[in-house]
């Protein structure tokens, strides 16, 4: 049997859910925010299927949802953002105004996010930047990745991120991810945002050759799920 959301409905499923499992309010809001662009965008990998997953995850204590992420500083332009073992969603909803700022500031602006939940999509923090005026990059070690600017109605999808040039920048970017399974440590996942000012860089970047592979963002009002689906992350 399906059952068709909307997305507001979808959006407060999911932050009930998440408060249930005990995360807190903020938390439960940044994260079902994130589930219901994935949704909206097609992708229930990061969609409820994650929901699902990162729910499972604090019940077998792999994750904190509790913890305060960390802003660290190296050098001018780069951000570490350590999640300590939360949720991806929550930690970048957190710095997305200081990213912006040190992006406007410095031209270009690189934020490493560590330890957190899988981060997914990365869509929330993607299009809160280029709303901001950004044209940003962001991905993990592995897939897609997402690219954003302040033209578009949203982030587009990214199949091949350019992970080797910036791994000439930060040879220690890691390749593998660990496992989301039931036993095993902390989560401990990484990603990365690269947040550019267009109007300092003469917005280069619209006419760039990384646009030619990348999916226009398309999106969603209602969201078909199976009942099975919903019973067991309610049940979760």
């Amino acid at each position: 049997m399906t059952e068709f959301l909307s997305l507001a409905d979808l959006r407060a499923l999911a932050r009930d859910c998440l408060t249930r499992a005990g995360a807190p309010e903020g938390v439960a809001r940044a994260v079902a925010a994130e589930v219901a662009a994935a949704e909206a965008a097609g992708e229930r990998a990061n969609g409820m299927e994650a929901l699902l997953r990162d729910i499972r995850l604090m019940r077998y204590g792999r994750l904190t949802p509790a913890t305060q992420a960390q802003q660290i500083r190296t050098r001018p332009g780069f951000m570490r953002l350590d999640a300590h073992h939360g949720f991806a969603a929550a930690a970048l909803s957190g710095v997305v105004s200081d990213l912006a700022g040190l992006a406007r500031a410095q031209g270009i602006a690189v934020l490493r996010l560590e330890r957190s939940s899988d981060p997914g999509g990365m869509i929330c923090a993607t299009a809160s930047l280029g709303e901001r005026g950004l044209a940003v990059l962001a991905f993990g070690p592995e897939g897609p990745g997402r690219i954003g600017h302040p033209d578009l109605s949203g982030p587009a999808v990214l199949p091949t991120p350019p992970r080797d040039a910036l791994r000439l920048l930060f040879p220690d970017i890691d390749p593998t991810q660990p496992a989301d399974s039931p036993i095993g440590g902390l989560v401990g996942h990484v990603g990365w945002l690269i947040a550019l000012d267009a109007a300092l860089a003469g917005d280069h970047f619209a006419s760039a050759a990384i646009w030619d592979g990348a999916t226009l963002p398309a999106t969603a009002a209602s969201i078909a799920c199976s009942a099975e689906l919903l019973e067991q992350i309610v049940r979760a």
